[in-house]
């Protein structure tokens, strides 16, 4: 059983990090502009994803298990549903709007490049060569765009958190054992979540990200019981020298013959949809560091109206925006021409619509008791 927690309070800098890791996103799905290549993708082998949902299910151990461990089972359970289908109808209308751009698009500029992937890979093509089937698809979830695929995933998490809540309510250890396993199987049997119409399954495996939203819930979890994870200087240092690693990997890449591996790719490659190894203990190693470092102890100091922590407090919506300003980007860039001046007005104006959004959603909420800043920090070297 977990021990007592502490009354809930929301730590802002979590809020900050998922606003870094929106404003990360957005860059990225801009695709070819200056500066996507300054993003830690480029410096690493996990991206803005893997942090984000990290830091959802850290999240989670606040908004819902909370709840869960006061007796309100039902009531966190509902509240996650909820959740799920707020996701849901925001994947479907972000969809809807997003096709919508790039049919525009089509018939503005007359070229048709928009709709068959030829100008940015959006998997809009099945839907213009059988939309009845690509309806069904996209409904479903079946069939997800490319850039619009995140929701998704994360929606499933959400439905399975009820069952990640049961486990930790007997044991963190107990469901982080489950969790390993499951995305163990996942990587070595192939299991997915199946697409509809064309064959495959969800680039976003939930089956397998599930681990780094685990491994955030139990993180949260652990600070809300006031059991931060204790500072190693052996495993901060191996931290480090992995990260090095990784640093100057991706930008040299280095080939390795890995065909003496009897497991599959899924697992020991930098395969992205199953969450493949090197790519999960790159953002643990990076989250470790991190909050390790002197870093933890100074984003205290970063004041909750910061504006990227108010885009990590009203996630959600920023998302759905950032991925419309991105598109939207995409299109302009390619009709006005990618310069780093163009670039620079492009990424600026992206990110300006999105904190101003969450500036004003902030101003329209209502300040609540477990919105106070935490104060407990993470242990930090000195």
């Amino acid at each position: 059983m977990t021990t007592a927690a502490a009354p809930s309070r929301r730590d802002h800098r979590i809020d900050f990090l998922r606003g870094l890791a929106l404003a990360s996103i957005f860059i990225n799905h801009v695709p070819g502009n200056f500066y996507e290549k300054w993003t830690h993708k480029n410096f690493g082998f996990s991206d803005a994803a893997e942090v984000f949902v990290m830091l959802a299910g850290f999240a989670s151990a606040y908004a819902y298990f909370a709840r869960f461990e006061r007796g309100e089972t039902w009531d966190a359970t509902v509240k996650a549903i909820k959740r799920a289908w707020t996701l849901y109808m925001s994947h479907i209308v972000t969809t809807i709007i997003g096709i919508s751009l790039f049919c525009a698009a089509t018939l503005y500029f007359m070229h048709p490049g928009y709709l068959d992937d030829t100008i940015v890979y959006m998997d809009i093509k099945p839907l213009a060569e059988d939309p009845v089937r690509g309806v069904i698809g996209l409904v479903t979830l079946g069939h997800q765009l490319g850039y619009f695929n995140i929701l998704p995933m994360y929606m499933a998490l959400l439905l399975m958190l009820p069952l990640f809540m049961v486990l930790a309510r007997y044991s963190l250890s107990l469901l982080l054992a489950v969790s390993v396993t499951l995305w163990f199987a996942t990587g070595v049997f192939g299991l997915d979540v199946p697409n509809y119409p064309m064959p495959g399954g969800w680039f976003f495996n939930p089956l397998a990200w599930q681990l780094l939203f685990v491994v955030g819930f139990i993180l949260g979890q652990r600070q809300r019981e006031n059991r931060p994870m204790p500072f190693s200087a052996l495993l901060y240092g191996l931290c480090v020298v992995y990260l090095l690693l990784a640093y100057w990997w991706v930008p040299f890449d280095w080939v390795i013959n890995f065909s003496g591996i009897k497991l599959p790719s899924t697992i020991w490659s930098f395969d992205k949809g199953f969450v493949a190894w090197p790519r999960l203990l790159h953002v643990l190693a990076l989250a470790y560091v991190v909050m390790m470092s002197p870093l933890g102890r100074l984003m205290h100091r970063i004041p909750a109206s910061n504006f990227l922590t108010a885009m990590g407090r009203h996630s959600l919506p920023v998302f759905c925006v950032g991925s419309l300003m991105s598109m939207t980007g995409a299109i302009v860039r390619h009709e006005w021409g990618g310069s780093f001046a163009h670039d620079t007005v492009i990424i600026a104006t992206g990110l300006l619509v999105m904190g101003t959004l969450a500036v004003v959603l902030d101003g329209r909420k209502p300040s609540r008791p477990d919105q106070q800043p935490l104060r407990q920090p993470y242990p930090a070297t000195t």
